[in-house]
C-alpha cells in the first residue's frame, strides 16, 4: 500500500527570523492523522535568516538527525560539543537521558537551510551522545546510501532504533530498485526534485507511506534527492514512549 503526503498539506511556521514547514504534528500545528509513521515523529524543514537560530533549549528520550542543505549551522551542547554544520553534513544527536542545545546561523549573510528529524528510541534515559559526518553526493547518484543504523554499519551514524536512514540522488536515466526487507514500513521524502516512486509522481517536499511493498523502483527523475527511512512494521512491538522533554518551534523561538 502506498499513501501520498503532497508537501502542500504540510503544517507551517512563520516567525521574522524562521520558516518551517512540518511533514507531520508539531508545535501548533495539530493533524490527528499526521501524528508521525512507526517510529518516525518529526520532519521540519526549516529555513532560518542570517544570525539567528534556536537558543538554549533541552531535549530527553529523542534520537535527532539534522541534515543541512544551504549554509552552516553551528551547534553547541552541554556535552561541550560545538561545531559546525556544513552543507551536506548530518548530525546525530541521541538526546537519552537529557541534553541542551543550541543551533544558530553561522552566516551573518546567507539563510541556512536544513531538515531536523526525530525518531522515538528503543531505550529510555540513556547516555546522551553526538554525532557527525559528511557523506560526499556521489557516493549516492543512481541509488540509496546507509547514512545511520542500528549497528553503524557500513560507516553509518549509530542511532537507538530499530531503523535504517539512507541517501538517494537520481537524475535523468537513472533507475534503481530496491528490496524491502522483510515487512519493514517506509517512508520517503522526497529533499529536492521530482521523480517517480513505484509508478507514482512526487516532488520536493512531498512524503510517500509505504506497508507490504517488496522493493522500491525509483525512475523519471529530474534531479532528485531523497531520503528513505525503513521503520519497523505496525505490527511489531510498538514505542514504549513519545520524545519528551523537547522544544517546539513555538518555545525554541522565545530563546532565540
Amino acid at each position: 500500500m502506498l499513501e501520498i503526503r503532497k508537501a502542500g498539506g504540510r503544517g507551517s511556521t512563520r516567525l521574522p527570523w524562521l520558516k518551517s514547514r512540518h511533514t507531520f504534528s508539531f508545535g501548533g500545528y495539530k493533524d490527528p492523522q499526521e501524528m508521525g509513521f512507526s517510529d518516525l515523529r518529526v520532519i521540519n524543514d526549516d529555513w532560518v535568516v542570517p544570525g539567528k537560530g534556536f537558543g538554549q533549549h533541552a531535549h530527553r528520550d529523542v534520537e535527532i538527525l539534522t541534515y543541512v542543505l544551504q549554509g552552516t549551522l553551528a551547534h553547541r551542547d552541554s556535552l561541550n560539543n560545538s561545531a559546525k554544520i556544513k552543507t551536506g553534513d548530518f548530525q546525530l544527536i541521541s538526546a537519552g537521558s537529557g541534553i541542551e542545545h543550541s543551533e544558530f546561523n553561522a552566516s551573518s549573510t546567507q539563510p541556512v537551510h536544513f531538515l531536523q528529524i526525530w525518531l522515538t528510541p528503543h531505550s529510555s534515559r540513556t547516555k546522551p551522545n553526538y554525532q557527525q559526518k559528511h557523506f560526499p553526493v556521489n557516493q549516492r547518484r543512481g541509488k540509496l546510501q546507509l547514512i545511520a543504523s542500528k549497528s553503524g554499519q557500513d560507516g553509518s551514524l549509530k542511532i537507538l532504533q530499530d531503523a535504517k536512514i539512507y541517501a538517494g540522488q537520481f537524475g535523468h536515466g537513472d533507475s534503481f530498485t530496491w528490496p524491502v526487507s522483510g515487512r519493514r514500513h517506509v517512508y520517503i521524502h522526497v529533499v529536492t526534485g521530482k521523480l517517480k516512486v513505484n509508478g507514482e509522481t512526487v516532488a520536493e517536499g512531498d512524503g510517500l507511506k509505504l506497508t507490504d511493498e517488496p522493493e522500491l523502483t525509483f525512475t523519471q527523475a529530474a534531479e532528485a534527492q531523497v531520503l528513505v527511512f525503513e521503520l519497523r512494521a505496525a505490527n511489531g512491538k510498538p514505542a514504549k514512549r513519545k520524545p519528551n522533554g523537547i522544544c517546539s518551534t513555538q518555545a525554541c523561538a522565545k530563546r532565540k
